[in-house]
């Protein structure tokens, strides 16, 4: 009929909370600030990391404008020695053209002075040249250095040998050829398209003007002599032919108005007019070379000219390459200096927004902490209210199955009987959904009873609580029993699923229930029925759910002997599978650890036989009736047998099924007075 019952009164203890919740939520407001600082100080630091990159570019670009700003400065210097040695080259080509005169060399030292001053001057900047300079403009450090060292003898050969005039421009020539390199690529590493430009176009101007003053040596000791000595007018022509390609370079690199200055100077009247006589005097070949004193003397001016606007311009141009490349250093270093400055500025706004946010998050998180905990104390109340309801309304059941009980025993009318029973059966299942609400609040049910029950007694205390239990058929191994411990925890889940069984299955059909030892020790207990099944994703779910217990919510209004049936296997470590067999149904297996059975002392730990009937005492009532369950399957038939069949009347099959449950009632009356005896001392 009914499971072992509690006491009558409850006990005054202090229920526990829903599981699952904090019963005193305790407040971490530096985890939320951590997260918030952490949430904010992502995107900082990567903003702060490209700002870094940013100012190390600006940092990296203005070091590169100060070299080409001081390069640019060495440039100037170079060119003012490349510009001094084409001076001593004429000064010493006029001069052996004369005869190598006592008189000239008056002019040549002082010359030589200019020069050399030049070239200590750009000696002291190489020393002071910084390793940080392009690998090209290191290397063309030592062809300056080696065409300064030529300067000796070449003076030495013109004034003490008998060279000609033309070799002696020659090797100026070769010299003055390693000076020209020594400023191209200062702006490569800048990367500014307008330097690059210019320096290119500076280069393309200093080599240009060298080759005009090479033509106006080598003409103009050609006309001290009246002629052109060998191959001085293959030298010309070889010099304008040079001239020429470093003016179309220069027009490719130049800018439109500085190519436009250099056509108007070569274009000016002088300019015109020396290029008119020096093409008169190369188609002249290698006779007598007689221009007269006009053609000469204006040729000398407009020489003097071009080389002389050549040579402003040049200057000019190295000039405004390095003011460009100052100005473009401090652009760059006001740039990284405004960059820096605005990221330390917006990292302050954002800490400082981080710090009013953090507070401000703390304060809201504190707060949403006390109205949890304010929620969580009013659940604590409800919950202790309501397992509080549900134990005295468990004790007063039990003292109305008490009642019926006695009535029951006392009543011979077998339609009086028969209402008894349905009462007492009703007030059965009463007390179970009592015992769920208690267990889904999470009171832990202890029982004093510690005496093993055989497992069919267990299910036949199962069968007994659930509404159509005429339809279950039992076909178990009975020598197995239960700890007394879990008997009635073992029953109510039980019960449970046999209840899902028979409401969700035709109830023309009957529900198996079948147990036998596990091969790995243990009991298995079998429930299945003829019902339509469940979809496998919901079955899924279902076992899901019942492998792991959770707190009760709004789902318990649905599924409360599901959560019944979870919280009370993982209280013992019973695992309940659904299963979907492929003749249909639904199956329920339920596995009892070994920990939670014990052998009968007085069937000798002996299993029995599936079906087998126990002998009278096993399982008979206190008062040793005999023991002919209806529920247990004969061991002669070979079809299991439904307590539904008509075969005895009203009153038989209710008195059968009044026995059949009698030792279940034993248990929970001898459970009862060993409440009573402890609850007494």
């Amino acid at each position: 009929m009914s499971q072992p019952r509690s006491a009558d009164a409850a006990p005054p203890v202090t229920l526990p909370a829903w599981r699952g919740a904090d019963p005193a939520p305790a407040p971490r407001n530096w985890r939320m600030a951590f997260g918030l600082i952490i949430l904010v100080a992502i995107p900082t630091l990567l903003g702060l990391a490209l700002t870094g990159l940013r100012v190390t570019a600006a940092t990296r670009s203005a070091a590169a404008y100060g070299q080409v700003s001081r390069l640019a400065v060495f440039g100037q210097e170079v060119a003012g020695l490349t510009r001094a040695m084409e001076d001593e080259r004429a000064d010493t080509a006029a001069f052996i053209a004369a005869g190598r005169p006592a008189a000239g060399l008056l002019t040549l030292h002082r010359q030589y002075v200019i020069t050399d001053g030049w070239a200590v001057t750009v000696r002291r900047l190489f020393r002071q040249a910084d390793h940080g300079y392009p690998a090209r403009t290191q290397a063309s450090t030592a062809t300056v250095l080696a065409s300064i060292a030529e300067l000796p003898g070449l003076r030495r050969k013109a004034v003490q040998s008998q060279v000609s005039a033309l070799a002696v421009i020659n090797g100026y020539s070769a010299a003055t050829a390693g000076l020209l390199p020594a400023v191209d690529g200062i702006a490569d590493l800048t990367g500014n398209s307008t330097l690059i430009s210019s320096v290119r176009a500076l280069g393309s101007l200093s080599r240009m003007t060298d080759q005009v003053s090479r033509q106006q040596a080598i003409l103009g000791a050609a006309l001290a002599e009246g002629q052109f000595g060998p191959g001085a007018r293959t030298a010309l022509i070889t010099a304008q032919a040079e001239q020429a390609s470093d003016l179309a370079w220069f027009r490719m690199s130049a800018t439109r108005e500085e190519n436009w200055a250099l056509t108007k100077t070569l274009a000016s009247p002088l300019a015109a007019q020396a290029g008119t006589v020096e093409r008169r005097a190369a188609a002249a070949g290698g006779g007598s070379l007689d221009l007269g004193a006009a053609a000469s003397q204006r040729w000398r001016a407009g020489m003097s000219f071009t080389v002389g606007w050549m040579r402003h311009a040049d200057q000019q141009l190295s000039a405004w390459i390095g003011a460009r490349a100052q100005a473009l250093q401090r652009s760059a270093m006001r740039s990284a200096v405004i960059t820096g400055g605005a990221a330390l500025a917006v990292l302050g706004l954002v800490l400082l927004a981080t710090i009013v946010m953090t507070r401000s998050l703390v304060r809201v998180h504190r707060e949403a902490v006390r109205l949890a905990g304010e929620e969580a104390r009013q659940r604590r109340s409800i919950s202790a209210i309501s397992a509080s309801f549900f134990r005295r309304s468990h004790s007063l059941l039990e003292r109305l199955l008490r009642l019926i009980d006695s009535l029951e025993r006392g009543e011979d009318d077998p339609g009086r009987l028969a209402s008894l029973f349905q009462i007492d059966h009703l007030v059965t299942r009463m007390r179970r959904n009592s015992d769920s609400a208690l267990i889904l609040a999470g009171h832990e049910t202890s029982s004093q009873w510690t005496e093993p029950v055989t497992l069919v007694d267990v299910l036949r205390a199962a069968v007994s609580e659930i509404e159509q239990y005429n339809r279950v058929v039992l076909d178990v191994q009975v020598g197995d029993s239960v700890s007394g411990s879990a008997v009635a925890d073992i029953a109510h889940l039980l019960a449970e699923l046999m209840e899902n069984a028979t409401t969700f299955s035709p109830k023309t059909t009957q529900v198996i229930v079948t147990g036998h030892v596990a091969s790995g020790g243990g009991l298995l207990v079998n429930i299945a029925d003829a019902g339509m099944g469940v979809p496998e994703d919901h079955l899924r779910q279902l076992n899901w759910d019942l492998a792991h217990p959770v707190a009760a919510d709004v789902a318990v209004t649905r599924h409360m002997g599901l959560f019944a049936v979870a919280h009370l296997a993982a209280r013992h470590g019973i695992t309940v599978t659904l299963g979907l067999p492929p003749d249909g149904g639904t199956n329920a297996e339920v596995y009892l650890p070994t920990t939670l059975i014990a052998r009968d002392p007085a069937d000798g730990g002996r299993p029995r036989q599936a079906g087998e009937v126990l002998p009278v005492g096993a399982t008979g009532s206190p008062d040793n009736g005999p023991a002919d369950p209806p529920f247990l399957a004969p061991a002669a038939s070979s079809s299991r047998a439904s307590a539904a069949e008509p075969a005895e009347s009203t009153r038989a099959r209710l008195a059968s099924f009044q026995r059949g449950s009698s030792r279940a009632r034993a248990v929970a009356q001898t459970e009862r007075e060993a409440k009573q005896r402890v609850q007494d001392r």
